[in-house]
């Protein structure tokens, strides 16, 4: 479901008028889309990132791979901010990495850094375009690969091609009920069935997911 036909589901909910064609670049900029049709966007935009952050959404998941540098101690993600560390593995030699505190990091790096295969990462900064950055420890002292498999939040929807990734249901039925409290609807009939459609959508859409990664709650001996 793209952008556009989102809040076209909301809009007809709510007995009003559709989007009839896509829209050229973002939404805010655009001359053809009424006042309350950007509303109902931005509530499409608010449903879907309280959503993705109910769940690690199997088709959020991607996999970060940086190449360590000898001497070389922090790295950046190139991710944004707006991400969730699963796993962090060096594809060398098998072994997962710990995350650790800044403090931890500190703590450890006197008299001397130590250096050899990383076992750790901590969080240390970001780059000018908020790119958050890791240091590993110990300081890398060969190249390696090290993938981070993270959970990664899709961009704020603009542009009305744009496919929304997670489940829609729940994305559209989500911002239907917050459109209903913003007409200043809520507390009435129509509003407590459009919350409990959205939690029960939501619930369904979480149990289906959850399914396909049922063995991550599986534990191993090694």
């Amino acid at each position: 479901m793209t952008f556009r036909e989102a809040i076209n589901e909301v809009l007809i909910r709510l007995r009003e008028d559709t989007i009839s064609s896509d829209w050229s670049g973002d939404i805010n900029d655009s001359s053809t889309v009424s006042a309350y049709q950007k509303v109902i966007g931005a509530l499409i935009n608010d449903s879907k990132r309280s959503i993705e952050s109910y769940n690690d959404w199997l088709v959020l998941r991607q996999t970060v791979d940086i190449s360590t540098v000898a001497s070389t101690k922090n790295y950046n993600l190139s991710s944004g901010q707006n991400f969730k560390i699963l796993d962090v593995v060096n594809n060398s030699t098998g072994t997962q990495l710990i995350q650790v505190s800044k403090a931890y990091l500190n703590n450890i790096k006197y008299p001397t850094d130590p250096t050899g295969e990383p076992l750790y990462y901590g969080f240390n900064g970001a780059d000018t375009s908020n790119n958050l950055k890791v240091d590993l420890s110990p300081i890398p002292t060969a190249a390696q690969t090290i993938s981070f498999d993270i959970v990664k939040y899709q961009d704020e929807l603009t542009e009305a091609a744009t496919v929304i990734n997670i489940p829609n249901k729940p994305v559209v039925l989500g911002a239907w009920a917050r459109a209903i409290a913003e007409r200043g609807e809520d507390g009435g009939t129509q509003s407590s069935i459009a919350a409990q459609e959205a939690t029960n959508s939501l619930n369904q859409a979480i149990m289906i997911d959850g399914g396909n990664a049922k063995y991550e709650n599986d534990w191993f001996t090694t």
